[in-house]
């Protein structure tokens, strides 16, 4: 992502033509991609650090998504984690609501989580987490590394529940099979 390209700029051209974003960061993979969320979160405003994330998530193996992913088993051998990553169920609306707070940078979330079982949210669950995020001043973040770019019948899963995040993730099915990866948010 040092030089920009033809076709990196054809890329991000259609992405934005296609989702709420207007802004695209490329990288080389899923995990770099939600590091990169992960950091515009936090820098959004220093004065919160803290990413929400569910139980059973995965979000990359480098320290920053590893922490954020919710599977414990995943981490033994590298900790501790960095602080600032809480865990909280998935499609559990209440305990979103306990776990955001004045402190929280974002809510990471899988629209459907992927490795961990593929598991849909019930109706209502993405909803409530936007009304969570913009009640709080929180960003909400869809990790789309394995359900966008058509995989679940839309270009992306967020466009099934009516939900759009402030910031979304992508790779796998985004640069089929080579190493990729995007960030897409708004100015």
């Amino acid at each position: 992502n040092l030089y920009y390209t033809e076709p990196a700029a054809r890329l991000a051209q259609r992405l934005v033509e296609r989702t709420f974003a207007d802004r695209v960061f490329f990288c080389n993979s899923g995990t770099e991609a939600n590091e990169a969320a992960i950091k515009m979160a936090r820098r959004h405003d220093s004065a919160r650090h803290e990413i929400v994330s569910a139980f059973r998530s995965f979000h990359g193996r480098t320290l920053g998504a590893l922490a954020a992913t919710g599977q414990p088993d995943l981490q033994e051998g590298f900790g501790p984690m960095p602080g600032g990553f809480i865990h909280v169920p998935y499609d559990d609306v209440e305990a979103a609501e306990a776990a955001v707070g004045a402190k929280t940078a974002a809510v990471l979330v899988e629209p459907i989580i992927g490795e961990g079982g593929v598991i849909v949210p019930s109706d209502g669950y993405l909803r409530a987490l936007r009304e969570i995020c913009d009640r709080t001043g929180a960003l909400l973040i869809f990790d789309e590394v394995q359900t966008g770019c058509g995989r679940t019948g839309e270009w992306f899963a967020y466009q099934h529940f009516g939900v759009t995040p402030d910031v979304m993730t992508l790779a796998k099915a985004l640069c089929g099979g080579i190493p990729g990866g995007a960030m897409l948010a708004t100015k």
